[in-house]
């Protein structure tokens, strides 16, 4: 439950390795609650865990796979509900992001690229907000994309399953609004993380840090979808706008400046 001041207590993250869920955590929970981290890397789980643990901060790891049958998702939740009881908060940061030119001739790729992105966290924020809806309040926390909104050809099947995402994770927290539950949509740009090295850096490039300051901003007011950073709001309004031939013309140029 909330503490006297309306901060929660229990979190978890759905996803528990993402360095973006990671630093969520932190910010939400500075001072102590519990935080479970939801993965499939043992290690990794494990790792982030003990950097996370603080004298008043209790950190826990379970197992966790978007790409496993529903029935497993819901039992993740079921049991960190029964271990620490309501969950305040259900941070969803799960999904890869995959060069297309990778997935080019390669079926099974794209499959697998579609399960952990799309069809995974879809289910989970189906699975997520039925059980905020039964408890009658927290927030399910979607991590979303700027590709959701407009998708470079490079990484189509990603801003596809982003899209996908954001549309359903809208759509049913607009369903939710009068069961004392919520769901926020967080939408970043180009963040500087293990997934994203290596990769050219854009305008507008952040921090999971200042992700994690922008959630926790959005948590105290009223807002269901959010841009990181939020300058990238009104530059996405004009892009999405932009005719296909002049937004590829766009991007191309802009990589090849790189």
């Amino acid at each position: 439950m909330l503490d006297g001041l309306g901060r929660p207590q229990n979190l978890l993250v759905l996803g528990g390795t993402s360095q973006i869920g990671y630093a969520i955590a932190d910010e939400l929970l500075p001072d102590g609650g519990t935080i479970i981290l939801a993965g499939r890397d043992e290690d990794r789980l494990a790792t982030s865990a003990a950097k996370l643990a603080r004298p008043r901060r209790q950190v826990e790891t379970m197992h966790y796979d978007a790409c496993a049958p529903a029935t497993a998702t819901v039992d993740v939740l079921a049991a960190a509900a029964a271990r620490h009881g309501d969950l305040d908060v259900i941070v969803l940061c799960a999904g890869v992001l995959t060069d297309e030119s990778l997935l080019d001739g390669d079926t099974a790729a794209l499959e697998t690229a579609m399960r952990s992105t799309m069809l995974g966290p879809i289910v989970a924020v189906h699975a997520a907000t039925t059980r905020l809806r039964e408890q009658g309040h927290g927030t399910l926390v979607v991590l979303s994309s700027v590709a959701a909104i407009r998708t470079r050809d490079g990484l189509l099947s990603y801003g596809v399953a982003k899209a996908a995402l954001d549309v359903y994770a809208r759509r049913v927290g607009a369903g939710l609004r009068a069961s004392g539950a919520r769901v926020l949509v967080v939408r970043p740009g180009h963040v500087r993380t293990r997934m994203t090295a290596g990769l050219p850096e854009p305008p507008l490039t952040t921090e999971a840090h200042q992700v994690a300051r922008r959630v926790q901003a959005a948590l105290r007011g009223s807002a269901r979808v959010v841009y990181a950073p939020a300058l990238l709001g009104p530059v996405m309004t004009v892009l999405r706008v932009l005719p296909p031939a002049v937004y590829r013309a766009l991007t191309t140029s802009r990589e090849a400046l790189r």
